[in-house]
């Protein structure tokens, strides 16, 4: 049978499929009978999300799906199109501004999302954070994109920070601008100090011994850990509570009264 022929019967056949040989044959069959099929008045809801759940798809029978506003008006139909790979990138820059914030960040933590298509999504993730619960802020912190972060370094909620502490895409350079920050609380500052990931590091400890609004409880954790040279700064600035210099002088002093074990 000629090419041709052959394709114009799989339209004819997806055109007039039952159900049931719908239901069956879309996970696997060619592109002419999709394109039939898209014309199948018994093509149904189930029978869409089929079809775009296919890792392979022509660009043009993407379009084809999107100009049908009774598929379009679905959720599930914007969410499947601006994470297949094939649909056009116009499409889904107009359909991204739809999704709900677990599917713009699954989108920002996809390896294949193109650039264009990350950025808008972490741009609308970004402009969506003040109108969040509480709760929704927690579960983005944990997984949210370097293009996300930074938004979510300002949130006044202890337990947002605790859970972006622990995010693997933070970087050292986000934890120092949330310690220099002129509105990060005490108890955020507590959170970065009772994170061992991030306290351990020098830079972090110093940083934090610096801001006059950490807690000093925090402060006095750390002093055992520094060096000479780094407990006298902590001494000389004009910041450091009373209780932490007390502390450090008594450090300092029973250092000078070890005696020094001699080299035989």
């Amino acid at each position: 049978m000629p090419v041709g022929a052959r394709n114009a019967g799989e339209f004819v056949e997806g055109k007039g499929a039952t159900a049931r040989e719908l239901t069956t044959r879309l996970p696997g069959a060619r592109v002419e009978f999709l394109h039939g099929a898209l014309l199948n008045p018994l093509l149904g809801e189930d029978h869409i999300e089929q079809i775009l759940g296919r890792s392979s798809l022509p660009s043009a029978l993407i379009q084809q799906i999107a100009a049908q506003m009774r598929w379009l008006a679905r959720y599930e139909v914007k969410r499947a199109i601006v994470a297949h790979g094939d649909a056009p990138l116009t499409l889904k820059l107009n359909l991204v501004h739809f999704l709900r914030w677990k599917d713009l960040a699954r989108i920002t933590a996809e390896r294949r999302t193109v650039p264009p298509l990350k950025r808008a999504a972490e741009t609308l993730l970004r402009c969506r954070i003040e109108q969040m619960a509480l709760g929704e802020r927690i579960a983005l912190a944990h997984v949210a994109s370097p293009g996300v972060i930074p938004a979510l370094l300002d949130d006044p909620s202890p337990e947002v920070l605790s859970a972006l502490l622990r995010n693997g895409k933070v970087t050292e350079e986000n934890v120092l601008t949330l310690i220099s920050g002129e509105r990060t609380s005490a108890a955020a500052l507590s959170a970065v100090g009772s994170c061992a990931r991030w306290a351990s590091r020098h830079t972090v400890m110093m940083a934090l011994v610096r801001n006059a609004r950490t807690p000093t409880s925090v402060t006095l954790r750390f002093l055992g850990s520094l060096s000479g040279k780094d407990l006298s700064e902590v001494l000389a600035s004009p910041h450091a509570p009373r209780l932490v210099k007390a502390t450090v002088r008594q450090i300092l002093r029973a250092a000078k009264e070890i005696p020094k074990c001699k080299v035989h």
